[in-house]
């Protein structure tokens, strides 16, 4: 498991990236009091799509704790796919480099 999110560089920087939005996006919340998203939620919706985006509408109409957990759960739901992906085409990658050698 460890390999799946943390097996190359491009993974790391993306996994940084995603984790640096929510940091900000908690820190926020818990700065002003208010535990609704806020406008720092795009960045995660933006970092995670295209799955998050499916549940973006939803998320930006809705108020309350299922839009909390609505934003949560697109989120990892996107980075576990966006993961995945950025994986699979870096092990693509690696492999046409070791033929060609």
């Amino acid at each position: 498991m460890t390999k799946f999110f943390f097996g190359n560089w491009t993974t790391r920087i993306y996994l940084f990236a995603v984790a640096v939005a929510a940091v900000i996006l908690i820190g926020g919340n818990l700065a002003t009091g208010d535990h609704e998203p806020s406008f720092a939620g795009i960045y995660l919706i933006g970092l995670t799509a295209p799955v998050s985006v499916i549940f973006a509408p939803y998320f930006l109409l809705g108020e309350g704790w299922l839009a909390v957990a609505m934003l949560w759960l697109s989120v990892l739901a996107g980075l576990l796919l966006n993961t995945l992906l950025i994986n699979t085409i870096v092990g693509e990658v690696g492999k046409l480099r070791t033929r060609r050698a």
